[in-house]
């Protein structure tokens, strides 16, 4: 920037206008001819061109400058408060925590008279230098020996899928080797441990909800992850992959999927279950079975010829029966069906009406 006419002063009002409008190369300059015009006797101006300039080295991310020039002020008037702010805050983004913090809190023991958003921005950079820093030992026997590092070792993940054969349990794991990993495939039950837990974590222990040919279980080692194929028993679509009481099961046919599910026990006060499905149909039987005689005999042979006969049929022995007064039974429709049927009394007896 060319020599100008402007005082000391002028430049640093100017310098601070180009700060307010984020001209920060401008504001430097402006402030450069500030120092270098400024009397060195007048110590307050000078502080005060020191300090500006520090903050605009902050804005051009040059902190360490802005350190050199609060330095500067400081060294004019140790009791102000604004040079420790820029100091502090050019030694945080300098990664000097420890001595940000040395810094800001020697600032803010003169920040008594300054206003609240002041000490408010003092408190704030001094909680960020606080969280930055280690906590130190106390103790003079651990000071100089390190915590053992304590490697947490991630959980292996797992997912699983299934065809009409098969299951297919993938573990989510690179370059495992078959020593490292215990797999143990039953009928029931699919176990997988890790030979080395210091490398690997994982301990799955499933109750397959469907068996599973043992035998026939296929694991393949990749690069990319540990696969498990277990074949099915029968042709299952499963619901889950651990077994669980009351699974819906589905079974897969060629047309449609038929839904098996547990019937539910009738509660009862017995301490031996009852199955009364069974009961129920012994009891069907037994009346199917019963050998009556008589009238009871006849009674049950029209209930039968009722219960299997045609809708003709059925109408054919109501219309006879009740226009009879239950002395006709007849099942032929087309006798029946266009004539009113008279009462026939028993041999021996009269049909009256009753007045």
């Amino acid at each position: 920037m060319a020599e100008s006419n402007l005082s000391a002063e002028q430049h640093y009002n100017e310098a601070n206008e180009l700060m307010m409008n984020d001209q920060f190369e401008l504001a430097l300059e402006n402030y450069d001819l500030a120092i270098k015009k400024c009397n060195k006797d007048n110590s307050n101006q000078l502080y005060s061109y020191f300090v500006g300039r520090a903050q605009a080295y902050i804005k051009l991310k040059k902190f360490p400058e802005s350190v050199k020039d609060a330095d500067s002020a400081i060294s004019l008037n140790s009791k102000d408060t604004r040079a420790y702010l820029k100091k502090g805050v050019a030694q945080y983004n300098l990664t000097e925590y420890q001595s940000a913090l040395e810094s800001l809190e020697e600032g803010i023991k003169n920040a008594d008279k300054e206003s609240e958003n002041i000490r408010k921005l003092f408190n704030d950079w001094i909680s960020k230098c606080k969280k930055e820093i280690k906590p130190v030992q106390n103790s003079s026997e651990n000071k100089d020996k390190e915590l053992p590092k304590v490697q947490l070792i991630p959980a292996i993940k797992h997912e699983w899928y299934q065809t009409e054969s098969q299951v297919i349990v993938t573990l989510l794991v690179k370059n495992v080797q078959q020593n490292d990993l215990k797999i143990t495939s039953q009928e029931n039950n699919l176990k997988i441990e890790s030979n080395n837990p210091e490398k690997y974590n994982i301990s799955l222990n499933f109750n397959l909800s469907h068996p599973v040919i043992a035998d026939q279980t296929q694991i393949k080692y990749l690069s990319t992850k540990v696969e498990i194929k277990l074949k099915k028993c029968e042709a299952l679509h499963w619901s889950k992959l651990d077994k669980s009481p009351n699974d819906i099961v589905v079974k897969k046919t060629s047309t449609i999927d038929v839904i098996e599910e547990k019937k539910p026990d009738y509660p009862s006060s017995s301490r031996k279950p009852k199955n009364w499905d069974k009961i129920a149909a012994d009891v069907v039987a037994e009346e199917k079975d019963e050998k009556l005689e008589g009238d009871a005999a006849l009674n049950k042979l029209f209930k039968q010829i009722y219960e299997n006969g045609s809708d003709e049929v059925r109408k054919a022995m109501n219309k006879s029966f009740s226009e009879s007064g239950g002395t006709v039974l007849s099942t032929n429709w087309s006798d029946v069906g266009s004539k009113k049927l008279e009462v026939k009394a028993p041999d021996g007896m009269e049909w009256r009406k009753w007045d």
